[in-house]
């Protein structure tokens, strides 16, 4: 758990070293996925941007794997409807993006194959991605931002039987769809 502690700070030193031009709000990504951090840049014609970095820690609570992930998402949004309610504005919206990374996914030890379970294979995750979500602004320095993305692309791995790059290993990247269940809750605040 400290090297996912640890490297969580590294990905936020690193991107508040390099924080984009034009950002309007900063934030912590947190999901069963992983944990990060998010930019969204302004709102132009019910239209905005989201930049996310963020730590994979598939199989890190189960033992699966010794060691985290890293991934990053470029989002599109567009706004299909704000609603406005005792001070609280709803925005909803939905988009496309583009994810990568150097994630786990093809997992010998689903179930109860004990022998592979630390068999933890990274490879590189290129994919497309489709995000759902709504977020809360309360008028304040603080939104909350609710969503739900999958994320549909390959997964290049070292080969299981020859354990080198000579001879890889292409699939279906499982977990970008399997994972479009899992909530994404992040606490936005405004720059």
């Amino acid at each position: 758990m400290q090297r996912v502690l640890n490297n969580l700070l590294f990905i936020w030193l690193l991107v508040a070293f390099c924080l984009p031009a034009g950002a309007q709000e900063a934030g912590f990504f947190n999901s069963p996925k992983g944990f990060g951090a998010q930019y969204c840049f302004a709102e132009k014609d019910g239209v905005f941007h989201t930049a996310t970095a963020l730590v994979d820690i598939y199989g890190i609570p189960t033992s699966r794997c010794s060691s985290p992930g890293y991934r990053v998402n470029f989002s599109r949004q567009y706004i299909f409807r704000q609603v406005e309610n005792a001070g609280v504005s709803y925005t909803f919206y939905a988009g496309p993006g583009i994810s990568t990374g150097m994630v786990r996914d093809h997992d010998k030890g689903r179930g109860f194959d004990l022998t592979a379970l630390i068999s933890g294979n990274p490879g590189f995750m290129l994919a497309l991605s489709g995000d759902v979500g709504c977020r809360f602004d309360f008028g304040r320095k603080v939104a909350l931002d609710l969503s739900f993305m999958a994320d549909a692309g390959i997964h290049v791995r070292v080969n299981e039987k020859e354990k080198s790059y000579t001879a890889t290993s292409l699939s279906v990247y499982n977990n970008g769809l399997i994972q479009f269940l899992y909530p994404q809750l992040t606490i936005l605040y405004k720059l």
